[in-house]
């Protein structure tokens, strides 16, 4: 059913690496997965959440004043509490003075967004550009998802989704007619592995990219580089076969992991969990391209 109103984090102005062109890259919050490596961890919850930066509080305690626990410093405090207790009802951040309190999620209108995004309309019509709608997971909000991306096309703007494609079949294909551009994420292609570091099964998401390929879909796929996950020759095989099997060839894209979601983490009360891979040095990510484009018979960007 589409929806008019949804929960975002972000609006991001003239994005370059989320498709096409100059963007507007739009945030949606919450998420099924949860990536250990996960760059964006404050878009994971379906709710409002607090960042608390510690560095910045000066413990006036007014916080604890608004807080409807009466105890809001220690709840920031403690990490475990802090993510049992806090519903995200924002006033502690309302009532800080010194900017030790953000907040990660607010309820929007569709409309709200369209216009927004419409604004740099001039900007895409130069570049090549639009609009691409991230997360979090777009597909965990399909109805506002697809009443953005159809608001957008109706102003002539470009659309796309960058997406896990962990979603149900019929709302794929529900927002496939709104969509110009699927920027398809492949994290893991070992099931085993993918259900222990992504928390979700592989299958669903396999299914729907041959499914959205037969569509005739322009799918590009992101390909997550993590030099200890995905450095062997295994990989380069599974990504082989997958592409194989699709009914429309791909493009391909490698996304080189980075460590910014830790501190996020930190600030979120979340634990690092297996949060421990390095970032890819350019030699080493150079190679993993080469390698890769050799497997596929086609060049990539170094």
């Amino acid at each position: 059913m589409v929806t008019d109103k949804g929960i975002i984090f972000d609006i991001q102005h003239f994005c370059t690496h989320d498709g096409p062109g100059i963007r507007t890259t739009v945030f949606l919050k919450g998420c099924p997965l949860s990536c250990v490596w996960c760059h964006n961890p404050e878009s994971q919850g379906f709710r409002p959440e607090i960042l608390y930066h510690a560095q910045k509080c000066v413990g006036c305690n007014a916080c604890e004043q608004a807080c409807p626990h009466h105890d809001s410093y220690a709840i920031l405090a403690d990490a475990a509490m802090r993510r049992q207790l806090c519903r995200g009802c924002t006033l502690c951040r309302e009532a800080c003075l010194y900017g030790a309190l953000e907040t990660a999620g607010r309820t929007v209108t569709a409309t709200a967004v369209i216009d927004e995004v419409a604004k740099d309309a001039a900007y895409y019509e130069n570049s090549g550009g639009g609009v691409t709608l991230s997360g979090g997971e777009a597909l965990a909000q399909p109805g506002f998802s697809h009443a953005i991306l159809h608001g957008t096309k109706l102003r002539g703007i470009h659309t796309a989704i960058e997406t896990s494609g962990y979603c149900t079949e019929s709302d794929l294909l529900k927002l496939a007619p709104v969509t110009d551009l699927w920027l398809w994420d492949v994290k893991l292609l070992d099931p085993a592995l993918h259900r222990r570091l992504t928390g979700v099964e592989l299958q669903r998401i396999t299914t729907n990219l041959a499914t959205l390929s037969r569509t005739g879909a322009r799918i590009i796929l992101r390909v997550l580089f993590v030099p200890e996950l995905h450095g062997g020759d295994q990989y380069i095989g599974q990504l082989t076969r997958l592409v194989s099997t699709l009914a429309v060839r791909p493009g391909i894209e490698v996304i080189p992991y980075h460590r910014l979601g830790l501190s996020k983490r930190a600030k979120l009360g979340i634990d690092s969990g297996e949060g421990f891979y390095r970032e890819p040095p350019h030699e080493e990510l150079t190679a993993f391209k080469e390698r890769l484009g050799h497997a596929l018979d086609l060049r990539m960007d170094s």
